[in-house]
C-alpha cells in the first residue's frame, strides 16, 4: 500500500496563522454554536464536524514537504519548513529500529523547498550513538551546482551554526545525486521518473509508481498556454491516482487584475491550466498545493471550487492541508 502525508503545503515563504486569524475562527464557531442551540443539541464532536473546514481547521503555514510511504520505503518530496515536523515524527521509529532510510526527491533548490533541512531533527543524530541513518538526496542544478553543494550552501558559516561537513562526518550514510530531465531509477520496488518543469532555474516534477498506483508531483510550474498543457507535464500526470500540483494563483492574480502586479514568469499555475491538464491526463484525484502565502483558508478553498468547476466528470479536486493523509 502507498500512503501520502502532507507536512508543508505553502509556497514561496512560510505563512503561519496569526492570533487575529484564530480569534476570527473562534468567533465564527461561537456564532454557529449559538445558532445551533435553536435547532437541537449536538455533542461538541458532532458540532465541530458540522463546521466548514475554514472554521474548524486551517490549511497550514509550512512550506513544501510531502511524505510518501510505499511499503517499507519512505520518500520525502521537498524539504520546506514542513520537514521539521516530519523529522520530529520519525524519532520513535528511528530509535526503535536503530536507524532509518529516507529518500529525498527535490523539485528544485529555491529556499522554500530546502529551508527545513537544517531543522530536520534526525539529521543531527550521531552515528556513534548506534543509530544508523541513511539519507539519499536527489536534486540540484547540474548546470550550476551539484545536489550536495546546494544542500551544503545554506548551512555554511555564518548562516547556520552546524556545518554540512560536520553532519556528514557524524551520520552513518549520506548520498547526494544530481538529476536530469527524463532520469529514471528505482527506490527499492518503487519506480521513479523526472520531467523538467517551467519555473525559473532548473526544476523537476516527479512520477512515483508502486504496486500499480501512480503519484505525480509537480510543484512550481507555469503554464504558458493553459489550453495546451506541456507534454512533459502530461507525461508526469498521465493516469495518476493522485496528482499533487502547484495552483498558487487564480488567473486574475496571475494576470495582475487582482493585486495590481502581473505574475507572468514567476513560475506558478492557476485553475484553468490545472483543470485542463487533469482532464487530458485522466487524473483521478488532483491535490492543489503550493498555496500562495497571501491566500487565507477561504481563498484556497475558493480556488479549489474554481478548479472543480473546470475538471471532467468523476475527477476529484481537493486542497492540500497540513496533516492530510491519502491512502492508495
Amino acid at each position: 500500500m502507498a500512503t501520502i502525508k502532507f507536512w508543508g503545503v505553502r509556497g514561496s515563504v512560510a505563512a503561519p496563522i496569526t492570533a487575529d486569524d484564530v480569534s476570527q475562527k473562534v468567533l465564527t464557531a461561537l456564532q454557529a454554536f449559538h445558532a445551533s442551540l435553536k435547532t437541537g443539541n449536538l455533542s461538541p464532536e458532532k458540532f465541530l464536524e458540522s463546521l466548514p473546514f475554514s472554521v474548524r481547521g486551517t490549511i497550514g503555514g509550512n512550506t513544501s514537504c510531502v511524505e510518501v510511504r510505499c511499503g517499507d520505503e519512505r520518500i520525502c518530496l521537498d524539504m520546506g519548513t514542513g520537514m521539521r515536523p516530519f523529522g520530529n515524527s520519525l524519532f520513535p521509529q528511528m530509535f526503535e529500529n536503530g536507524g532509518l532510510t529516507v529518500t529525498v526527491l527535490l523539485s528544485h533548490v529555491h529556499w522554500d523547498h530546502i529551508q527545513g533541512l537544517p531543522f530536520f531533527g534526525p539529521l543531527h543524530i550521531n552515528k556513534e550513538t548506534g543509530i544508523k541513518n541513511r539519507w539519499n538526496f536527489y536534486g540540484g542544478t547540474d548546470w550550476m551546482s551539484t545536489a550536495e553543494a546546494c544542500l551544503r550552501g545554506q548551512m555554511d558559516a555564518p548562516e547556520f551554526p552546524v556545518s554540512w561537513q560536520e553532519i556528514k562526518r557524524a551520520t552513518h550514510e549520506i548520498n547526494a545525486s544530481s538529476v536530469c530531465d527524463m532520469m529514471g531509477f528505482h527506490v527499492g520496488a518503487v519506480k521513479v521518473k523526472t520531467r523538467k518543469l517551467h519555473h525559473p532555474q532548473e526544476t523537476y516534477g516527479w512520477r512515483i509508481e508502486y504496486d500499480g498506483k501512480v503519484i505525480a508531483y509537480s510543484t512550481d510550474n507555469e503554464p504558458y498556454d493553459p489550453s495546451c498543457p506541456d507534454p512533459r507535464l502530461l507525461e508526469l500526470a498521465e493516469g495518476a491516482d493522485v496528482w499533487i500540483t502547484d495552483c498558487q494563483y487564480t488567473k486574475e492574480m496571475y494576470e495582475g487584475k487582482v493585486g495590481g502586479v502581473a505574475r507572468h514568469g514567476w513560475g506558478h499555475s492557476y485553475p484553468e491550466a490545472v483543470a485542463e491538464t487533469a482532464r487530458r491526463a485522466g487524473v483521478k484525484k488532483t491535490v492543489l498545493f503550493h498555496h500562495d502565502p497571501a491566500s487565507d483558508d477561504n481563498k484556497v478553498l475558493e480556488i479549489v471550487e474554481m478548479c472543480k468547476g473546470l475538471v471532467g466528470v468523476g475527477q476529484e479536486v481537493v486542497a492540500a492541508y497540513e496533516g492530510m493523509e491519502i491512502a492508495l
